[in-house]
């Protein structure tokens, strides 16, 4: 526990920088917002931006923050005579409770900032959209894939330098932005293909067994992701 706790500590500027990050982009949208509510005289109802706009920061700290904080906090524990096999599953439960922690700050600025809408805004329907994604499950389902993700993500880094990060970078960004296209464009121009029947089909069977996939997939990216990183890591040499 006291390596645990070691490790934690040493955490402290994913602490702030994540909260300050996710607290300038929440103060950012609920100012954004509220220009555009009182401007518009026929609005009838409100959103939770500000939540949104932590989300999204919040976000991408986990995906790549993380990962950066990881080689650098690998390489100095192990230059000090740390083993990898200690200071690799430490280092891992400890960013797992970082992701955690935020993730609570997350679900308390969103339930601050629907109190706030209720409070200035009387009367008109608010849809708060981000409320069932911040519920406990996806929490600790976010936490696990972001932690899992940034291990793998810093293991890259200290294997093979910075062009794995934007190797990375370009990896996330085409799924985020080609995959819905990909999509679209297979059922718009090869409808009648065993390629898009196929691709229907499994995306069929994960809406209707939502749950259990999703569950099963978070814990197979996790333990993929993990031991994959472990696995770069156990024999790389220290960059200090």
């Amino acid at each position: 526990m006291k390596t645990l706790w070691n490790q934690i500590k040493f955490q402290k500027d994913l602490y702030l920088t994540g909260g300050l990050v996710m607290l300038g982009m929440y103060v950012f949208g609920m100012i954004l917002h509220d220009f555009l509510v009182l401007g518009d005289d026929e609005v009838t109802g409100v959103l939770c931006i500000g939540s949104m706009m932590a989300m999204i920061a919040f976000g991408m700290m986990m995906f790549f923050f993380a990962g950066i904080h990881m080689v650098q906090t690998f390489n100095y524990a192990v230059a000090m005579g740390q083993t990898r096999k200690r200071m690799f599953p430490m280092y891992t439960a400890a960013t797992l409770v970082t992701f955690l922690v935020l993730g609570i700050f997350m679900k308390v600025l969103n339930v601050l900032e629907e109190l706030r809408l209720r409070l200035m805004f009387p009367g008109l329907e608010i849809e708060n959209f981000m409320e069932p994604v911040l519920r406990v499950p996806y929490l600790l389902a976010f936490a696990l894939v972001g932690t899992a993700f940034g291990m793998l993500l810093g293991a890259s880094i200290s294997r093979f330098g910075k062009t794995a990060f934007w190797v990375w970078w370009v990896v996330f960004m085409v799924i985020c932005i080609g995959g819905p296209r990909l999509f679209h464009y297979l059922t718009d121009y090869y409808a009648d293909s065993r390629m898009t029947a196929f691709v229907v089909r499994v995306i069929e069977m994960a809406v209707e067994h939502a749950h259990a996939f999703s569950a099963v997939l978070v814990i197979a990216v996790t333990i993929i992701f993990t031991g994959v990183a472990y696995l770069m890591v156990r024999r790389q040499q220290v960059n200090v």
